[in-house]
């Protein structure tokens, strides 16, 4: 027959833990009783914490007061919000003026830079060679642009960009340092004429020292030669 397995009684406690634990809940009764039946101020609870601390063995820390960053990352949003308002409404007007451009027939690039957005449109479109008169076939469209522009007072900056092909047979006109920027002029001047806000504008010309292909082919020069409707949206612009 197989044996019974018999029981095994685990060892009692010693009845002095026992003890000790009644001990211990009857001390932090009484504890939370007085606390209880006392009128409740910060410098009481803090005494009482202190008490519990020292009773359960609890080392006391030190919280340390919190301070300011000295260059906080993040500006406020009341001051924030202008400027997201700006630059929204400078993206809505800018892809219009696009739009127009393109459904008038005109190819360009649209650019989102940090503080600024920028039409690129092919000088090949607007000029003739070695021109710096617009021509007047697509004045009307540069029109429409010079009033969805002005419509959000935006602060404008019309660039001239040409190839590195040296310039000789058209006269009033020296180098590509001419010819970029008197149709960088020639369009600001037109703005003018339609009602642009003469502070809100400026021209520059580059020549040939912005580049956006290379210069040893055809296809690079024409990308090359062109003219750039900076929307100035960043702080230089306020």
């Amino acid at each position: 027959m197989e044996k019974k397995k018999k029981n095994r009684r685990c060892p009692p406690y010693p009845l002095w833990m026992l003890t000790y634990s009644d001990l211990v809940t009857l001390l932090l009764t009484f504890f939370v009783f007085l606390f209880s039946m006392s009128t409740i101020s910060p410098e009481k609870f803090a005494q009482f914490i202190r008490t519990l601390q020292i009773f359960w063995g609890i080392q006391p820390y030190k919280v340390e007061k919190p301070t300011g960053l000295e260059n906080p990352p993040i500006e406020p949003l009341f001051k924030l919000y202008p400027r997201l308002e700006r630059w929204s409404a400078a993206e809505i007007a800018a892809s219009k003026a696009v739009e127009v451009l393109e459904k008038g027939g005109i190819k360009v690039d649209f650019l989102v830079k940090e503080k600024e957005f920028v039409i690129r449109i092919p000088a090949d479109n607007l000029f003739g060679e070695g021109q710096y008169i617009p021509n007047p076939k697509y004045l009307p469209l540069l029109k429409e642009v010079c009033k969805i522009l002005k419509a959000r007072n935006l602060d404008l900056r019309i660039e001239g960009h040409t190839d590195n092909r040296p310039i000789y047979k058209y006269p009033l006109i020296v180098d590509n340092w001419d010819l970029s920027l008197l149709r960088a002029i020639t369009i600001v001047q037109y703005f003018l004429r339609w009602g642009y806000p003469k502070n809100k504008l400026s021209a520059a010309g580059y020549a040939d020292t912005h580049p956006i292909a290379s210069n040893k082919t055809p296809q690079g020069r024409a990308k090359n030669r062109r003219i750039e409707i900076v929307i100035k949206v960043g702080k230089e612009a306020y």
